[in-house]
């Protein structure tokens, strides 16, 4: 019920499966949309401005059930990785942390469900 009421006026993208994004931004609310589907917890930062945290930081650390966690870099298909952002993935996985590049709503829902 509360979810129904916070997310009254709300607008839903939705693009086919195998339709890459091409705006970022959709591709941003897809994601948001499906954490909320999955009452996952995501931490993400206005596409508005540069980041005020780390430079290269992901656009999503997503909070799973189990302990998973997910670092999401969303791109639209022609979109490229800076220098930060390509060392901060780089240093993720050498962590052994959950990182990502995804293009698509397809490819998230994949990387998410891989477990």
């Amino acid at each position: 019920m509360m979810e129904q009421r916070v997310n009254r006026g709300r607008k839903t993208v939705v693009l086919t499966d195998n339709e890459q994004a091409t705006n970022e931004s959709k591709l941003h609310a897809e994601i948001n949309d499906e954490c909320k589907r999955r009452r996952w917890l995501a931490f993400h930062g206005s596409m508005a401005h540069r980041s005020r945290r780390t430079i290269g930081e992901p656009d999503y650390v997503i909070a799973a059930p189990d302990g998973r966690v997910f670092f999401i870099e969303a791109k639209t298909k022609t979109g490229k990785l800076s220098t930060e952002q390509l060392a901060v993935g780089h240093l993720l996985n050498a962590l052994g942390q959950r990182y990502a590049v995804v293009r698509s709503i397809s490819e998230f829902i994949d990387f998410v469900d891989k477990e």
